[in-house]
């Protein structure tokens, strides 16, 4: 798990930093439609979603086997959490059409706030909870969750 803001991603050498980033630049992402975009087949794409986050009991963790999660807030703020795997209890069996599966805290938890302009990076098997209510903020959250193909 990595998070900074989205001008530092190269940095951390994300694979496809360079399209996310290139991406981002060329797109208003906060007036983008929601939706999924292709940028390099299924080998990177991108979701795109508008919400407004909620309390953090209300979402579910989940973890993914085949593609890395850059998720990156364009408008507004959230609460992502991580937990290590020990610290889950399982709620679903894995979904190899969809590439996740859900799970329930029975442990440690570690928060993280997210604002407009960063980013949280969670490679597969990487527990999280995103899409959380964070108390300083009132409103639309605007997010690009590019998929990166790592297995």
């Amino acid at each position: 798990m990595i998070t900074d803001s989205i001008g530092q991603l190269k940095r951390y050498a994300v694979p496809k930093a360079d399209l996310i980033l290139k991406f981002i630049a060329e797109h208003n992402c906060v007036n983008l439609a929601d939706g999924e975009m292709e940028i390099e087949g299924r080998q990177l794409f991108v979701r795109i979603m508008s919400y407004i986050p909620k309390p953090a009991l209300e979402n579910r963790f989940e973890t993914h086997h085949i593609y890395a999660d850059v998720q990156y807030v364009a408008l507004g703020a959230e609460l992502m959490q991580t937990a290590r795997l020990k610290d889950l209890e399982v709620l679903t069996g894995y979904d190899d059409q969809g590439d996740y599966q859900f799970f329930k805290p029975k442990g440690a938890i570690t928060d993280l706030v997210i604002e407009a302009g960063e980013f949280a990076v969670f490679y597969p098997r990487q527990a999280h909870r995103p899409a959380c209510l964070y108390e300083g903020y009132k409103g639309t959250v605007k997010k690009l969750v590019f998929k990166v193909k790592i297995n």
